[in-house]
């Protein structure tokens, strides 16, 4: 018994701890001068830098077929994210950089995914279409045996009454009556439609005809769905997560393209810098001046240092005597 209430204080303490960690920090017990010591910074090789940038693609797809493990930094924390982006070295690190790579990465296994998905579909059509033309086949025999037995029938029954067997004639004719009924009946009987289960193996839509592959996540949606699930779709974690990545990439590749253009401006302005003639005269002034400049201080520091030995020459003259 009191093994099991000690055990129950040391849970209670640590959850209490836990609590205290997420409320006042970890170093809520450290002086002013220790947290600063013992402070992460923003660099450090266990900080995300994913999360530094906008957010860690780890959090996404949680408890999902999509899920990416768990991240191999573990720290994740918003202060040190606001420290970073009040830096003077804010997307200058090559961060950017790195989670764009990852999120192509990433969206690059999703297009395959979608390919395939759409290959499955292909697949099904293909398979739907030979089986409805089966169906129609074996229909159309249906039909044309039909039509032998009452060609057949009508000329027995020609035959029997041409002997006078009017009861044979009869039964024959009946007969033809049902055969008639039963190839009206085929006739305008709907098809019944082939299962999609085989090659699809999802269980909601096995029975639908039509479907189409979402260009975002890769998920199976059936064609004029109702509205309560294209909405229950489009709120999911996947769709949400991809839609957030592809949105994230294109931010990502305007921001390098802008700084590229940055760059290219900066080089073509020194370019056009040194080609002008007007520019290389000054350069050439600018030479001339640092040069004047720097014999000037030289003859200044001579006629100095001249100066200095002179009076020392005549102090030691004036103490001899």
């Amino acid at each position: 018994k009191q093994w099991y209430q000690r055990r129950v204080r040391g849970t209670m303490a640590a959850e209490m701890r836990a609590m205290l960690d997420e409320l006042m920090g970890k170093d809520r017990d450290l002086s002013l001068t220790e947290r600063e010591k013992g402070a992460t910074h923003w660099s450090d090789s266990n900080v995300c830098k994913y999360f530094l940038v906008k957010f860690c693609p780890h959090d996404l797809f949680t408890n999902t077929r999509a899920d990416l493990g768990t991240c191999k930094y573990p720290i994740h924390d918003q202060k040190i994210r606001e420290v970073y982006r009040t830096s003077e070295r804010y997307k200058t690190m090559g961060y950017e950089a790195i989670m764009l790579r990852f999120l192509e990465g990433i969206v690059e296994d999703m297009e395959k995914k979608i390919r395939k998905q759409h290959e499955r579909l292909e697949h099904d059509e293909r398979y739907m279409k030979a089986e409805e033309e089966k169906m129609n086949e074996g229909r159309n025999q249906r039909l044309e045996d039909l039509d032998k037995k009452i060609d057949m029938l009508l000329e027995r029954m020609s035959q029997a009454g041409a002997r006078g067997n009017v009861d044979e004639a009869q039964q024959m004719m009946r007969e033809v009556d049902f055969f008639r009924q039963e190839r009206e009946k085929l006739k305008t009987a709907k098809i019944e439609e082939p299962q999609r289960k085989v090659f699809l193996n999802v269980p909601f839509i096995n029975e639908m005809k039509h479907m189409e592959v979402c260009t975002t996540c890769g998920a199976f949606l059936v064609v004029n769905d109702t509205q309560t699930r294209v909405d229950a779709h489009l709120a999911g974690k996947q769709h949400v997560g991809y839609t957030l990545i592809r949105e994230t990439i294109k931010e990502l590749k305007e921001l390098k393209e802008k700084e590229q253009r940055e760059l290219d401006e900066k080089r073509a302005a020194r370019r056009i810098a040194r080609d002008d003639p007007r520019e290389a005269y000054r350069r050439q002034d600018r030479s001339r001046e640092r040069q004047r400049s720097s014999r000037e201080r030289r003859r200044s520091r001579s006629h100095s240092r001249d100066r200095s030995t002179s009076r020392g020459s005549h102090n030691r003259w004036r103490s001899r005597y």
